[in-house]
């Protein structure tokens, strides 16, 4: 029984030291929970900041603070020598912890970009499975006080947001409006979304047409944030008409499908000196090789791509195999003039009715990609299986592509052309579409502004809606550094809205 009890009590001391900040004074303690708070308000000399190998690093935005299970802090936003990087912060006492707590293996973690730690501590440095750890950062030597002056100073009892009960100070504002007032004002917001893309998108139809401007967005936004940049660059440098010209028109669509990736992973600069050692490019190695001297060179490198914080299946590289499938796809009549005469079709077969829920989502799929003979099971060149067969281009994805691009780019063709029709089609789309968005900022929003009560989240029925509370984020959340105290937020619901 004594040694039971003693093996118990000492786990106990373990865990309990695990949980503590200490000074060089091994007697002194704060609890880990003020270094969240020291993140949450950045109380930290932010100039010269370094990470742990040197690197020049800023804190572009410290993230949400986490309810739940995960990562400490999410969508944040940082640069690593002028790279922009986005994704969750996770925060411990001594880097150590990182290994300690089995962040290494736990998935939900795969998004994290920074590491922020007090102190070094002893034992082994973070490693993991995972290809690419996040980013190192030791706090304890740019703080702007002792970490025991803070520890005094901080209601950390009451953070993130003092005494409302963790939730935004426009939660309650829009607690007292009715499902109509705010339904009112999240359509009002998701209309000024789609309006505010639809200007980003005019003067490039203008100079490039609608294909070029349709490709380029849709290669945006299979970057996801992390690649968005790249993909643009990509998708500029051998624009659609060009790319279409290279590839012989009598080559079989399997062909087809093989120099359209050949050209693109060419041109990303990811077709590296090892390429013909690697399974997933010795096919393409020599087809590039035909048209190297036919086409531009290009800005890109290996290093301007993002596979840190990334799921295996989301890596660029899968995304610009699936991007030469869409190419061959619709190289016949064009990717947005498919796009646009499939949802004219769903309109002329509906009649006056709303499509129906199988139309509807069969239509949600038009970016899906399937199969590829090499990517659908890897997520490198170099032979990395994924666990199971999956789709380039996913359901979820086609989805928001449709929704980003697809209708901001349609409305204005619609109306350039004066097809009432189509954007009357178009806007009920938008207006009446049952939203099957889920992410992590929706999930934050829905807690943090909603308070995750039921008859709030209801008026949520459309992607008009969502895209209306995303807008409300990228207005106020975003444009206050983390500071939910000193928000307009609230001021305008009660003036505009109650």
């Amino acid at each position: 029984m004594t040694a039971l009890f003693s093996d118990a009590y000492l786990k106990f001391t373990h865990l309990y030291n695990q949980l503590q900040v200490r000074e060089e004074d091994n007697t002194i303690r704060v609890p880990e929970k003020v270094i969240r708070c020291i993140w949450n308000d950045q109380l930290f000399c932010t100039p010269s900041l370094k990470t742990r190998e040197g690197q020049n690093l800023e804190i572009v935005y410290p993230g949400y603070w986490n309810f739940g299970k995960g990562p400490d802090f999410t969508s944040a936003t940082i640069k690593v020598n002028g790279k922009t990087y986005e994704g969750d912060v996770e925060l411990h006492v001594y880097a150590t912890d990182w290994n300690a707590h089995g962040h290494s293996r736990n998935p939900d973690f795969d998004n994290v970009i920074l590491h922020v730690y007090m102190w070094q501590g002893r034992g082994k440095e973070p490693r993991g499975k995972r290809q690419d750890l996040p980013f190192q950062f030791e706090i304890k030597d740019y703080l702007t006080k002792g970490i025991l002056d803070l520890n005094d100073e901080l209601d950390f009892e009451n953070y993130p947001v003092l005494n409302h009960c963790n939730l935004g100070l426009c939660h309650q504002p829009l607690a007292e409006l009715s499902q109509e007032k705010l339904t009112q004002l999240l359509n009002a917001a998701g209309e000024a979304r789609v309006f505010t893309k639809m200007e980003r998108f005019h003067d490039s139809i203008i100079i490039e047409g609608y294909e070029q401007t349709f490709y380029r967005g849709v290669a945006e936004a299979l970057g996801y944030p992390e690649n968005k940049q790249p993909f643009q660059v990509l998708a500029d440098t051998l624009p659609l008409s060009e790319l279409t010209s290279l590839v012989p028109a009598k080559a079989s669509k399997n062909e087809k499908v093989l120099h359209y990736q050949a050209l693109l992973f060419g041109i990303s600069g990811l077709m590296d000196k090892d390429a013909e050692k690697k399974a997933g490019f010795r096919k393409l190695l020599p087809i590039w090789k035909a048209y190297r001297e036919r086409v531009p060179g290009s800005p890109l490198t290996k290093k301007d791509w993002c596979f840190r914080a990334i799921r295996p299946a989301n890596y660029p590289y899968r995304r610009i195999a699936g991007l030469a499938h869409l190419i061959v796809r619709h190289e016949k009549t064009g990717m947005f003039a498919d796009f646009m005469g499939s949802y004219q079709k769903i309109l002329t077969s509906s009649g006056d009715k709303i499509p129906d829920k199988k139309t509807l989502n069969a239509f949600n799929d038009f970016f899906c990609v399937a199969t590829d003979d090499y990517w659908a099971n890897h997520y490198t060149p170099d032979g990395k299986t994924l666990s199971q067969c999956q789709q380039l281009v996913g359901s979820a994805r086609s989805r928001e592509i449709i929704i980003n691009i697809g209708l901001p780019i349609g409305l204005i063709f619609a109306r350039a052309g004066k097809f009432k029709n189509l954007e009357t089609g178009l806007n009920t789309l938008f207006q009446t579409g049952k939203s099957a968005s889920d992410n992590k900022l929706l999930r934050f929003m829905k807690h943090y502004i909603f308070g995750n009560q039921e008859e709030m989240i209801q008026v949520l029925r459309s992607e008009k809606q969502i895209q209306g509370l995303m807008q409300i984020y990228q207005d106020f959340c975003t444009q206050n550094q983390n500071n939910c105290l000193h928000c307009p937020f609230p001021d305008v619901v009660k003036k505009y809205f109650s």
